[in-house]
C-alpha cells in the first residue's frame, strides 16, 4: 500500500514539473526579442500577470519601453498599431497588435511616436538618449506619460 502512494506521489509529481516546463516555455515564446526589416530589436507581451513578469527583466535591454493602457483605472490596451518616425519624419519602426507592453530598441535620436488604438490616435515625441531606457505610458483617457527620471 505504502509503494503505491509513494509511485502515485511521484508521478503527480512528475506530471507537476512538466506542465510548469510547458508553461514556462510557452511563456518565452510569447517573450521572444523580434527584429524589424531594418534591423530594430523589439518585444511586445504582457497580457497577463505571467507575460508582465517575464517582460519586466528585459525592459533594461530596449532603450524605449511602451506601456498602453486606457480609462482611469489604467486597464490594459492590447491589439495596438505604432509606428515610430525620426526627426526627418521617416518611419523607422511599425508594428501592429501590439500587446500592453511593447519594447524598442532605437538609437539615440528624437522621434515622434504615432499609436493607434480602435482608431483613436495618440501622438507623443521623445528624446532617446543612448544607454537610458525611456518608459512612456499611453493612455487613451489621459494622454501619455513620460516617466523618464530627470537629473537636476
Amino acid at each position: 500500500m505504502m509503494r503505491a502512494i509513494l509511485k502515485f506521489l511521484r508521478l503527480s509529481l512528475l506530471s507537476v514539473f512538466c506542465c510548469s516546463m510547458h508553461l514556462s516555455n510557452l511563456h518565452a515564446e510569447h517573450t521572444k526579442e523580434l527584429t524589424t526589416a531594418n534591423g530594430i530589436q523589439y518585444m511586445t507581451g504582457g497580457v497577463g500577470r505571467d507575460e508582465v513578469l517575464a517582460m519586466r527583466p528585459h525592459a533594461k535591454n530596449f532603450s524605449l519601453n511602451l506601456l498602453f493602457s486606457e480609462g482611469l483605472a489604467g486597464q490594459a490596451v492590447t491589439d495596438v498599431s505604432v509606428n515610430i518616425y525620426d526627426e526627418n519624419a521617416q518611419l523607422v519602426f511599425r508594428v501592429t497588435h501590439a500587446k500592453p507592453m511593447l519594447y524598442v530598441d532605437l538609437p539615440a535620436g528624437i522621434y515622434t511616436i504615432l499609436a493607434n488604438n480602435q482608431g483613436n490616435k495618440l501622438r507623443h515625441k521623445i528624446n532617446i538618449d543612448a544607454g537610458k531606457p525611456n518608459k512612456v505610458i499611453l493612455n487613451w483617457k489621459n494622454e501619455a506619460l513620460d516617466t523618464r527620471e530627470t537629473s537636476e
